[in-house]
């Protein structure tokens, strides 16, 4: 019994149908996460934002109730309020967050501002 062997031009052909196969299907999935991340965003962006806070809370708990002398930075002179140093930690997400939720805002007053200050409307002149 013989087999069958493909050509070369066959096994292209196999081989083009085989990544459009793959390809339907990565799509397929890309679209489900997206649609996935589109419906849930904002669960995901506060769980994402209180598992942060929790974290830097626990160590500063941690490093507060262990009274460690490792921890003494050498150019404070006093302790901070534990509240300072989980405000601090979080400023860089904190100051991320706020600026990618003010930064529409802003663009869209300055645009509006701008263009009334160009194209403003011409007051008209009162006939007495």
């Amino acid at each position: 019994m013989s087999t069958y062997k493909l050509t070369p031009l066959e096994e292209l052909r196999l081989e083009k149908k085989r990544q459009r196969e793959e390809r339907s299907i990565a799509s397929k999935r890309l679209s489900y996460q997206l649609q996935y991340l589109n419906d849930n965003w904002g669960s995901l962006l506060t769980k994402g934002l209180t598992s942060s806070v929790k974290t830097k809370f626990a160590e500063t708990v941690d490093t507060f109730s262990s009274g460690s002398s490792s921890a003494v930075t050498p150019f404070v002179s006093r302790r901070r309020n534990p509240w300072v140093n989980l405000a601090f930690s979080n400023l860089p997400l904190l100051g991320s967050v706020a600026w990618k939720l003010t930064k529409p805002a802003i663009i869209t007053f300055a645009l509006k501002r701008g263009t009334s200050l160009l194209f403003g409307r011409r007051k008209k002149k009162k006939i007495r």
